[in-house]
């Protein structure tokens, strides 16, 4: 009588386990590939918006001021200031919360973005913050770091020297693209 053959497991073992590896090892380079193919290249691109060249007129912006300091009667002066330079600012200062840090925050929707933009050169250096607003009033918040606002004179040869008129109606501001 003969005795049946054990088959052994080990080399077919080795074989799987090599062919696994050689599987893991394909697939980790598919997916952590450093040079993208051309049909693969980002589709995404961010181009800056042109500077506007015209922006409305300060008789055609309308303003709310806040008061983001423990300075009294701080939103009232420059009320004053800015009414006197010809803004629409329907109502008195109020307090906003929390405070603001730096020299103000200038808050506005897609259809105050002009009127946001004329505003940052009179109160240089002031965070300009998009929210969702539907109106086209623009939100001064005033500071802690806030000094004074630039005078009408200085703002106008800015304006002229950046090649920027105003008008009662100007084009719509464009805002940064992105297709992403």
């Amino acid at each position: 009588m003969t005795s049946p053959k054990i088959r052994r497991p080990l080399p077919a073992l080795i074989f799987v386990l090599a062919l696994c590896l050689l599987a893991a090892l394909v697939w980790w380079r598919v997916l952590n590939r450093d040079d993208p193919s051309p049909n693969h290249q980002a589709t995404c691109s961010t181009t800056p918006a042109k500077p506007p060249t015209q922006l409305p007129k300060p008789t055609s912006v309308t303003l709310s001021v806040l008061n983001s300091t423990s300075h009294n009667g701080l939103g009232a002066s420059v009320v004053a200031l800015l009414k006197k330079d010809g803004f629409r600012i329907p109502s008195i200062a109020g307090n906003d919360a929390p405070l603001v840090a730096g020299v103000a925050e200038i808050r506005y929707g897609p259809t105050g973005a002009g009127g946001a933009l004329l505003l940052a050169y009179y109160v240089p250096d002031a965070k300009l913050v998009t929210t969702d607003s539907t109106t086209s009033t623009v939100v001064l918040s005033i500071g802690a770091k806030y000094k004074s606002l630039t005078a009408p004179a200085a703002v106008t040869a800015k304006l002229k020297a950046g090649g920027i008129t105003l008008a009662v109606s100007p084009a719509p501001v464009p805002t940064p693209s992105s297709n992403c």
